[in-house]
Parts: structure tokens; sequence; C-alpha cells
């Protein structure tokens, strides 16, 4: 299947078989998000990778009725940072100097660029930045399961509160940004036969 074949065989999953995924294939998701870009490469989240039943019926109540939380394989939750401190920005350029075999400090200027932007912001603003980067992140998610068939529910529609509370985020200086329930489409989902609608190009590409 190429990538096109495939981001037309996906659609957001609403009902899920209770088949489950096997390690290889988790590990292939969480690679996906590894690996995706993000602003100045900090990549300032989590994923956590729920596969306890009981944490997913948990959630469920704070899903605004989407069984598919609890119905999934596993649930899988982007969570952005909520604050980021110049501490952070260290952490982060030595590891990036260790990376590229370089003392931190030949990247010096590249940290006062860096911090010089998100540290002149206020902490809700970090927020806010920190969780477009998980968008980013789902989208590098999505398409690695479309190619391989693998079938995601992602969702914002949720109480984040209360997802927040019952993964202990707060305590971790986390919010939730995003939900992506992965697993195996059901046989009985209605929604996999209805046809794919988008805007056509003409509607949606602007060329200047």
């Amino acid at each position: 299947m190429n990538y096109l074949d495939a981001l037309n065989w996906r659609y957001a999953v609403k009902e899920f078989s209770n088949q489950t995924l096997s390690q290889t294939q988790i590990d292939g998701l969480a690679e996906s998000v590894r690996l995706s870009a993000s602003a100045y490469g900090m990549q300032p989240y989590k994923l956590l990778i729920v596969e306890s039943a009981a944490l997913k019926n948990a959630c469920l109540p704070f899903s605004y009725g989407q069984n598919k939380v609890a119905e999934c394989s596993h649930l899988l939750v982007l969570a952005n940072y909520t604050e980021i401190t110049a501490d952070t920005i260290t952490s982060y350029i030595s590891e990036l100097a260790v990376s590229q075999g370089k003392e931190a400090e030949t990247l010096s200027a590249y940290k006062d660029i860096i911090s010089q932007d998100i540290l002149s912001r206020a902490s809700t603003e970090q927020s806010v930045w920190a969780e477009q980067q998980c968008y980013i992140a789902l989208g590098k998610l999505l398409s690695y399961a479309a190619m391989n068939q693998i079938d995601a529910g992602p969702m914002t529609g949720f109480d984040t509160q209360g997802i927040n509370q019952v993964l202990g985020l707060d305590k971790q200086g986390l919010n939730a940004a995003i939900l992506c329930p992965v697993g195996i489409r059901s046989e009985n989902d209605t929604t996999a036969t209805r046809p794919k609608f988008r805007k056509t190009t003409e509607q949606l590409v602007v060329t200047l």
C-alpha cells in the first residue's frame, strides 16, 4: 500500500474489535512519535501508552461517552509540558550536544535563541506552544498507523482535567492534549464503509 492509498484507507475509528496490538506494533507507533519533527527539536511532550484496562475504563467518564477509549487495544495520550523553564532548555541543549559529539558551550548561540523565544512567554503561552507540537507528532503517528494498517481514533473532545487527574499528569507538569485510541477496527463499525469526504483540491489548495 502506498502512502496516499494508506491515507484513503484510514478513518477515525468509532468502534474497535477485541484484538490486541502486538508489542512490535506499539513500538512502531511510539518510534514514529519519537522521530517526529518539533519546533527547535525540543519535543515538549510525553507519549503515554495506556494498556491497563482499569485505567482505560477510568478515563471513559471523562471522554463524553466515546466507548472506544475503553474498547481500544491501547490508549495513546500525547501530553504537553505545562511549563518550560531555563533548566528544561539547558537539559535539552546538553543532550543535543552529546548526540552531536560537541561541547554544550558550542551551542550557546542556539540556546540563547530558544531561551529568548520560549522564556519570554507566559507559562500559559508556553503550554499552548507545547500543545501545538503534539499535533505535529499526531500527524506522524496517524501516518505510520495507516501505512501499517493499524486503526486509530484521535480525539480532542474530552474533559482534560478529568483525564489529567486519572493519569496523574498534573503532578508531572503535563497536560493531556490528545487522546488516540489504537487497535483494529470492529466489523460492526458502520463508519468504516462511509465514503471519505474531504474538500476538493480546488477548494483547499491555493497556489500563489
